[in-house]
C-alpha cells in the first residue's frame, strides 16, 4: 500500500505540535470535568431539596438521610 500522502502530512507534525495539541485537549477535559462535577452537584442539591420537601426533615423517613452530601 502506498502512503506518500499520509508521509507528507506526518513529516509536517512535529513533536512540538503534539505536545501543544494534548495541552488543548488537556484544558478541554478539565474544563468538561469541572461542568460535570457543577451539574452533578446541582442535580444532587436539587434531588436533596426535593427530598426534604416530599419526606421532611432528614431522618425522618430514612429516605433524605440516604442522599449523598454534595462535596465541598
Amino acid at each position: 500500500m502506498r502512503t506518500d500522502n499520509l508521509d507528507k502530512v506526518l513529516d509536517q507534525v512535529t513533536g512540538a505540535d503534539c505536545q501543544q495539541a494534548a495541552e488543548e485537549l488537556e484544558r478541554y477535559l478539565d474544563a468538561g470535568l469541572t461542568a460535570t462535577r457543577e451539574l452533578l452537584t446541582a442535580f444532587l442539591n436539587d434531588l436533596n431539596d426535593e427530598c426534604l420537601a416530599r419526606w421532611g426533615p432528614r431522618g425522618d423517613s430514612g429516605q433524605a438521610a440516604s442522599l449523598p452530601a454534595p462535596p465541598n
